[in-house]
């Protein structure tokens, strides 16, 4: 790993960069991880999800493809400063190991970073270096200002290759410290233009790429400043004072209405004496009256259900069917129809996205249902999402 770099396009703001191993840190120096170490991992989490719940999602999920437990797992949300507008939406965290990870926390020096954040970017542009780790060859690799990786450059190219088909090409390759073996090959089979100077970037319409210039200087691995339990705490913790004064003035508050309350009281035997003259009267026939509500909501059950009869169940074929239609309309297959009579109608579909089952949820309740939205997940190995509806008519639901 080189000991040094300079910014490519502003170098009146030249960044040191060093190895953990260097022997003395400067407090304006980054030191930079193997790459390797700490891959930068996109993940498929659900937009509206904020704060400690998007966490173990993302947490869950990220077990799930290393196959570990969700404990075992150490990862950093990457949220660069330049995105903190979409702070609380984030979508990819970078991952290592948990003791390594928790061992970068007394490194010295302005920040520590993946190697593969030093690398100058910008918008529309690839850049690529190759360098030595451990006495192996390897490329350090950034898709833009929003991701980026190191690997064998087997791995790197195929990484690469993916992100083309997935993403589609970028304006230029950049090789700012010559061009690595292979590289030369790739771009020509994509039709990919290759630069090596900031003179051939402009001629082709791009910014000048900087190093650390997207914020990556907020994604030090040894904070977590997205983690939710200091997030709250540093907002509870300012209104703490306001909060007490809060409570001393409720209890103040309280004290002056026992005198209130007590009046109350007294007007409340009263009334509950009228009540119970006035229910046995008209409800118990002169019985004793153990619980007002329960016996007045008896007799008159009794005097609807003789006047009107007794009211027809919800027919399950009726049900099914009206769900069936709205599937349809949606193009939704479902995997599952159970019904129950004391659950009502179970619904297990598998969707596109998160996103088409909350439409799914909008058109079932557009035509009068109740849905109740049970489970939504994605499967390692299968595509999209299986999604567990609750389904009752409205009227039932709202009984």
């Amino acid at each position: 790993m080189a000991k040094a770099r300079q910014s490519t396009a502003r170098p009146d703001e030249a960044q040191s960069f060093v190895s953990p191993g260097a022997v003395s840190v400067g407090a304006r120096q980054v030191v930079l991880v193997p790459g390797g170490a700490v891959p930068l991992i996109a993940l498929d989490l659900p937009e509206r999800l904020r704060g400690q719940a998007r966490e173990q999602v993302a947490r869950r999920r990220l077990a799930d493809r290393l196959g570990l437990r969700p404990e075992q797992i150490a990862m950093r949300p990457f949220v660069p400063s330049s995105n903190q507008g979409k702070a609380d939406a984030w979508d990819r965290v970078l991952t290592a190991d948990k003791g390594w990870l928790d061992s970068l926390r007394a490194l010295p020096g302005r920040a520590v970073l993946p190697d593969y954040l030093s690398l100058p970017t910008t918008e529309g542009l690839w850049t690529v270096q190759a360098i030595e780790e451990g006495g192996h060859p390897q490329w350090m690799v950034r898709f833009g200002p929003q991701d980026g990786l190191t690997a064998q450059p087997a791995l790197a190219l195929a990484a690469m290759r993916r992100a083309l088909a997935k993403d589609g090409a970028p304006k230029a390759l950049f090789a700012p410290a010559g061009l690595p073996d292979g590289l030369g090959d790739m771009a020509q089979s994509h039709d990919l233009a290759l630069v090596q100077n900031l003179d051939e970037i402009k001629r082709l319409g791009l910014s000048a790429p900087v190093v650390l210039g997207h914020g990556e200087l907020a994604c030090d691995l040894r904070k977590n400043p997205m983690a939710a339990r200091a997030r709250l705490a540093s907002r509870v913790l300012p209104w703490r004072w306001t909060a007490l004064a809060a409570v001393l003035a409720a209890a103040l508050w309280a004290s002056v209405q026992v005198v209130g309350l007590q009046r109350a009281q007294s007007q409340t035997r009263s009334i509950t004496q009228a009540t119970t003259a006035l229910v046995q009267q008209n409800f118990t026939g002169g019985g004793p009256v153990l619980d007002a509500r329960l016996q007045v909501s008896r007799a008159l059950a009794q005097m609807q259900s003789a006047s009107a009869g007794s009211t027809t169940a919800t027919d399950p074929l009726d049900l099914i069917h009206r769900v069936a239609e709205v599937l349809k309309g949606a193009r939704a297959t479902p995997d599952m129809l159970e019904y129950r009579a004391e659950e009502g109608l179970r619904l297990i579909a598998r969707l596109p996205d998160f996103a088409a089952a909350d439409k799914l949820a909008a058109a079932l309740r557009a035509d009068g249902l109740a849905v109740d939205l049970r489970d939504s997940r994605s499967e390692e190995d299968e595509t999209g999402v299986v999604t567990e509806f609750a389904i009752a008519p409205a009227d039932e639901a709202s009984q």
